[in-house]
């Protein structure tokens, strides 16, 4: 086994050893814009990720520092939904929802991409205020 599948198998892993801790998040991806420029969003689809709630500043790859209300990883593949114009299977232009209503922007996503799959092992999206 190479060792992109072997991280594969651990993020398996520790997705099946998490699961009890992991909560349901609603995904809207973002598909389109109607005509006066307001986005159009697919209905949501509900996945378990592991969440980290409280504000705190983080700095981004880009040196930008941001403040966050959540970080969000997602274990489990995220297909993408094939609208045009998006960027990967979680788009910053998406909405996400924590269980207990917590929303916020999306300001950044990110996780070790796999060469193989050619996309992430897990997504980390952090939510803004």
């Amino acid at each position: 086994m190479s060792l992109a599948g072997t991280v594969r198998s651990a993020v398996a892993t520790a997705d099946k050893v998490t699961k009890s801790l992991q909560e349901p998040v609603a995904h809207s991806a973002w598909i389109d814009q109607n005509t006066f420029g307001k986005a159009v969003f697919a209905t949501a689809v509900y996945r378990k990720a592991m969440v980290e709630q409280g504000i705190k500043d983080r700095r981004l790859g880009d040196g930008r520092i941001v403040t966050t209300r959540a970080k969000i990883t997602f274990l489990e593949t995220v297909e993408p939904n094939g609208a045009e114009g998006r960027v990967g299977a979680i788009d910053p232009r998406d909405k996400i929802s924590l269980a207990d209503g917590t929303s916020g922007p999306i300001l950044d996503v990110g996780g070790l991409r796999d060469p193989e799959m050619l996309r992430p092992y897990l997504y980390e999206v952090l939510l803004g205020l």
